[in-house]
């Protein structure tokens, strides 16, 4: 299914804001709306997901957004930049960018690809996948190179997201989610499995070192707004302080620190949306020492202060129920059948 997007840009200069609306061949809009370098996601009216098939030429500069997004180029490539890294995507190759994470897109004159975004708060809380977090922390780049055995199982995962996000059925967001889910487990199942195979350690060794810092890693989502310093959590895995901060690196591809620090900011941004918690009440049950820590490492991690992000988040939840364009057609998810249009 094709699905030919058009941009109509407009900008309002006193509020610096940008606002496009992106019409596909089917007449269903679309509207960005950048804030400065924030995006407020448009979701399908009464969902947590967007997904195209996208072929426009226009570029988006530096912006960010609370939604998880994978890009997989089907022709052509397709460019982005995140933290001064360029990545070009090819044909078969795939990039999934966290929340928050600044990156600019480049589009070249000719060529499709799939973007899907998503709210992942909804599937976060699962047990499981607070094993999968450390190993997200920075967008993550999967092609043949560095996944040569489940490139295939991305791709064909990418493929019925699109089919069950074009198909008019029933508990479509559901089964959209059921894929994301399995996407995720795949992607988390190959970093454990990078690990395991790391060299002149035992299997014996390699599944002690798993299981410890997975237990490590669960003691933490329960105890993240405690004082845990460096020292006690290189006790609680049996490891010496340098030893343990060598292996933590190793695992989770980040310090300790930054990591019990990420977890906090997203524990911070559920607490956020909670209108009536005072921003310091929100900083004290993350586990900051105080309020200009929180905010410094909010701002850092975010790029935005607390205040900005709880104003976003509320004015996306208030347009999301209430603010329904008039020229968006209403049927089952906001999708017209072609021989509708």
């Amino acid at each position: 299914m094709k699905i030919c997007d058009i941009l109509i840009a407009t900008f309002d200069k006193f509020n610096c804001k940008g606002i496009y609306m992106i019409v596909d061949t089917f007449n269903r809009t679309y509207h960005r709306e950048v804030e400065g370098d924030r995006e407020r996601v448009d979701f399908v009216r009464g969902s947590n997901v967007r997904m195209w098939k996208n072929d426009i030429s226009r570029s988006f500069e530096c912006h960010w957004h609370s939604a998880v997004e994978i890009v997989a180029p089907i022709t052509n490539i397709y460019t982005l930049v995140i933290h001064d890294v360029k990545y070009v995507l090819r044909p078969g190759d795939i990039i999934v960018i966290p929340s928050g994470e600044l990156h600019e897109t480049i589009a070249p004159e000719e060529g499709e690809r799939y973007i899907c975004l998503f709210d992942l708060d909804c599937v976060s809380k699962i047990k499981s996948f607070s094993s999968f977090l450390p190993f997200f922390t920075s967008a993550v780049l999967i092609n043949k190179n560095n996944a040569p055995d489940t490139i295939t199982k991305y791709l064909d995962c990418i493929d019925r997201m699109a089919e069950i996000y074009f198909t008019e059925e029933p508990m479509w967001e559901l089964r959209m989610y059921s894929e994301i889910l399995y996407f995720f487990a795949i992607l988390g199942q190959d970093r454990m499995d990078k690990l395991m195979t790391t060299p002149s350690k035992s299997d014996y060794k390699q599944s002690e070192y798993m299981n410890k810092f997975n237990s490590l890693f669960t003691y933490i989502d329960s105890h993240y707004f405690e004082d845990i310093t460096l020292e006690y959590a290189a006790e609680l895995t049996g490891y010496s302080k340098f030893h343990f901060t060598r292996l933590f690196k190793q695992f989770a591809n980040t310090t300790f620190y930054d990591y019990l620090c990420y977890k906090r900011i997203k524990v911070a941004e559920e607490l956020l949306i909670n209108p009536s918690l005072k921003i310091t009440d929100v900083s004290i049950r993350c586990g900051f020492p105080s309020i200009s820590t929180f905010n410094r490492m909010f701002k850092k991690l975010k790029n935005c202060t607390p205040s900005e992000y709880r104003e976003l988040r509320e004015r996306n939840t208030f347009e999301k129920v209430y603010n329904v364009p008039e020229d968006e057609p209403i049927t089952f998810k906001g999708y017209v059948k072609p021989d509708e249009a």
